[in-house]
């Protein structure tokens, strides 16, 4: 829920990037590990120097080429420009860069670093060396010809940033200019996204007819209306009192026919094509194993994802298994709230139930902010620190409602001009469960996503490219190990709370069921949303909103559970291993305080710090 993805998969090989600039403490072990030894002159300090350096010139360049990505960290120097990578040009850029940095970072030695820059060392290497297997081969050119869906397409990330309720900024005349330029850069982007699909269809590379059906009322949304009714005119509507008088008009007059002669007809450009030329040659299957090339595609989601070295075989087995368990402890809550008959009946019965729905749109948003209070004050419990970043609640506008699931987190801003805010689309019929409202908000929010992504930009003492990153694995995963801390947290007192978070276990080990049954074992749509039915207590159309985002963005939904079950392997292993010398706070800082990182690498992390604390 909290992924920004370029084109067609392309930025920075799918690796997931967040934003923020805020300061916070660290232990004084990780501080001294971080400082280089003061004493002028020797190697280990001398190799920090440069390499830091190295790190920050690599993160300068990897934003001139993605300036989505600096937007959102509140970097502003490229606001006219939107996304190139589907043009050739780009991805040669991207190539020398890695090649450049490949070969900066293998003049290093670990063993001449500090602990801090070994991690940074290793998690670079990483990015690079996938990154370099994605864009230089086959893995890319096939990428990119599937650039658009109803879930990541850059479609939505435009709106949402013209209309003001994005990362665009929007504060002077100067940022609503270069939002008159930006909108000239969308509309080559859907361009080049055009091009790329009529490639797509002569090469057989092409998007399910689901995906397409999708994405079309997205794009309708969009034109059709006068300038003044369209979102796009939002920012027009909330023009800063600091805008002079003049320019106010000028602007005016610039948006309507910007939005007019550009903006729409580009929206209407691609919804054209879609519906007349591509859709009656979209593929019926849903599967990337189904399509040419899509089984190396989907092999390197998986790896990409979940960091981990298992074959879909596995993943699928493993779901199977996490369902039985979870399954079990369904059947203990269904006993502590007195419903009789099978597990499947107590399902339905809760699929049913009006009792356990909201009745209304308008109690769905208190009832989040409910649940936040209930949380904040048990949080020193787990956690010595929290970020500084604000954190708040808001409703989607009535015209995301196709565009979105449940909603997202959205980080706060690297400069502080914005809290990170968990957007709940009040249409989607997963939020209209009472009993999810409690998991959600541990997910999304407190000790979740916000924790997560504002507790690591907050440590300036990493690099740029650690504290802005998100590994799905290692985001998703502690998102979902954070909904488990509710039992911890005291919060789950009523039982439908704790059915809720079972709600979602179960949901996270369907995942690897159903996202290996589509894309490696033939599976259709309804076989997933049969199956979604028999294991949770989903509506039909709640179970089909999540088998069509799995049909969109294979590969992702695996990393939850699997991030999961690697965190808390090592929380047991630091349990076992230092007995009474394990803090639950001191473990968490370990997990959260050196950012995000593949799964190996924070297993070592943790083990080194194992190692240092059993040692005293």
């Amino acid at each position: 829920m909290t992924a920004v993805k370029s084109s067609g998969r392309g930025e920075w090989a799918k690796i997931i990037l967040w934003a923020g600039m805020f300061a916070a403490p660290w232990s004084q072990a990780d501080l001294a590990a971080s400082i280089p030894a003061s004493s002028g002159g020797n190697a280990t300090e001398t190799a920090n120097t440069g390499f830091n350096r190295m790190l920050e010139d690599y993160w300068q360049e990897f934003l001139r080429l993605n300036p989505l990505l600096a937007l959102s960290q509140g970097d502003n120097r490229n606001e006219d420009q939107f996304d190139d990578s589907l043009q050739d040009p780009w991805r040669t850029r991207m190539l020398a860069m890695l090649d450049k940095y490949l070969a900066s970072s293998a003049e290093y030695s670990a063993a001449k670093l500090s602990q801090n820059d070994q991690v940074s060392l290793a998690v670079l290497k990483r990015q690079l060396t996938d990154a370099k297997d994605f864009y230089s081969g086959a893995l890319f050119d096939t990428s990119r010809m599937l650039p658009i869906d109803q879930f990541q397409g850059l479609h939505t990330r435009y709106a949402a940033d013209a209309a003001g309720s994005g990362a665009y900024p929007f504060k002077t005349s100067t940022d609503y200019d270069k939002a008159l330029d930006r909108a000239d850069h969308y509309a080559q982007w859907t361009d080049d996204a055009i091009a790329r699909m009529r490639e797509g269809v002569k090469a057989g590379v092409l998007l399910p007819r689901l995906v397409v059906e999708r994405v079309l009322p997205q794009l309708r949304v969009h034109f059709g209306l006068p300038p003044e009714k369209t979102e796009f005119w939002r920012p027009i509507r909330s023009l800063p009192r600091a805008i002079a008088p003049g320019d106010r008009t000028r602007l005016e007059s610039a948006y309507r026919a910007k939005i007019t002669t550009v903006i729409e007809p580009a929206y209407r450009r691609m919804f054209d094509f879609l519906q007349h030329e591509y859709l009656p040659r979209a593929r019926d299957s849903v599967g990337l194993g189904q399509m040419r090339g899509g089984a190396a595609l989907y092999d390197y989601d998986v790896r990409f994802h979940t960091t981990a070295q298992l074959s879909s075989s596995q993943i699928h087995a493993l779901g199977l298994a996490e369902v039985t368990r979870i399954e079990a402890e369904l059947a203990k809550v269904q006993a502590a709230v007195g419903v009789g008959g099978s597990l499947q009946q107590f399902l339905s019965k809760v699929r049913t139930d009006p009792a356990r729905k909201f009745s209304t749109r308008a109690q769905i948003i208190p009832a989040f902010e409910a649940a936040r209070q209930r949380i904040v004050g048990t949080l020193p419990r787990l956690f010595d620190v929290q970020p500084n970043a604000e954190f708040l609640i808001r409703e989607l506008p009535e015209s995301s409602k196709h565009s979105q699931g449940n909603g997202y987190y959205a980080p706060a801003g690297a400069d502080g001009s914005r809290p990170g805010i968990l957007w709940i689309n009040t249409y989607a019929p997963g939020v209209s469960d009472k009993f999810n409202v409690m998991t959600i908000m541990l997910h999304e929010g407190l000790p979740g996503h916000h924790f997560q992504t504002s507790i690591a930009q907050e440590q300036k003492l990493l690099p740029a490219f650690r504290r802005f990153d998100s590994t799905t694995a290692y985001g998703e995963g502690w998102a979902l190990y954070s909904e488990s801390l509710g039992a911890e947290l005291g919060v789950f007192g009523d039982p439908w709370d704790y059915y809720g978070h079972l709600n979602y276990a179960i949901l996270r080990a369907n995942r690897l069921v159903i996202d290996t049954g589509l894309h490696a074992m033939g599976w259709n749509v309804e076989t997933g949303i049969q199956w979604m039915m028999q294991h949770s207590s989903m509506s039909r159309e709640q179970a089909a909103a999540e088998v069509e985002r799995y049909v969109a963005y294979p590969g992702q939904a695996l990393a939850y559970l699997l991030g999961e079950l690697k965190i808390r392997e090592l929380r047991r292993r630091a349990e076992q291993e230092l007995g009474g010398k394990f803090d639950i706070r001191e473990f968490h800082d370990q997990i959260l305080l050196k950012g995000s990182m593949p799964l190996d690498i924070l297993e070592q992390a943790v083990d080194r710090w194992i190692s240092a604390r059993r040692a005293g």
